[in-house]
């Protein structure tokens, strides 16, 4: 192998080491304070090796973000790879990454967290997650889209789209407040979204148990509250 490729090899290496020791200090700590100093004693190297990399924290930091997104996009698009042409089936797949542990992984979701919460500040931040955000909204919206059509159905793929999207990230954003990012909690996320999607195709998706039954019939609200405290606090049975 040439030299010029070991270098290159090494470097692209370096990089990798470099990017993965940023994710790890950012879900311990989060965005706010972060130096460039805590990276290299995560790294185990010097300033110096990092501002030869990245020159600035802020390249750092997106750097470290898209990275973030690109393990992501690789992981859907691997398993979109392997499953039929079927829409349903390819949905199904896109619903078991977002909750598989390389992607839900605790410390994935406290990085993510992270930049979404200085996204409305940062708009590098926006822009970068907006991208990826697009990106995979698309691809749902095309399926959703193929299944109303294949059913003659007048729904409305948009909004059929940004209700599963809204549910897939209101899962994580659940687990990292909680904590509750088990391999039960993370099934129970993908069941979610399987019931969301069997009110609209019940032909297509199997929803389980009383959720089923729920999500079919437009979902009962109980209008007995259990107490004068709970007056406006009804909850959906």
């Amino acid at each position: 192998m040439p030299a010029k490729d070991n270098i290159s090899n090494h470097s692209k290496a370096r990089r990798k080491q470099l990017l993965d020791a940023t994710l790890k200090v950012i879900a311990r700590r989060g965005l706010t304070g972060i130096t460039i100093n805590d990276i290299a004693r995560e790294a185990g190297c010097s300033y110096g090796v990092i501002a030869f990399h990245f020159e600035t924290k802020e390249r750092l930091l997106l750097s470290a973000l898209d990275h973030l997104a690109q393990s992501y996009r690789e992981v859907w698009r691997a398993a979109l790879a392997r499953t039929s042409d079927d829409p349903a089936e390819k949905l199904r797949a896109l619903i078991e990454i977002d909750f598989d542990p390389r992607v839900a992984k605790s410390r994935h979701l406290a990085v993510w967290m992270a930049f979404w919460a200085e996204a409305g500040r940062v708009p590098a931040y926006r822009q970068h997650c907006a991208r990826l955000k697009r990106e995979s909204s698309d691809i749902v919206l095309s399926l959703i889209a193929d299944l109303v059509a294949e059913r003659g159905s007048s729904a409305a793929p948009e909004l059929i789209a940004q209700g599963l999207y809204a549910i897939t990230d209101g899962a994580w954003v659940y687990s990292h407040v909680t904590g509750q990012n088990s391999p039960k909690h993370r099934a129970r996320s993908k069941q979610l979204c399987l019931t969301y999607l069997a009110a609209f195709f019940p032909e297509r998706f199997v929803a389980e148990g009383s959720a089923a039954s729920a999500a079919r019939e437009g979902a009962v609200i109980d209008e007995t509250p259990a107490s004068a405290d709970d007056a406006g606090n009804r909850s959906i049975q």
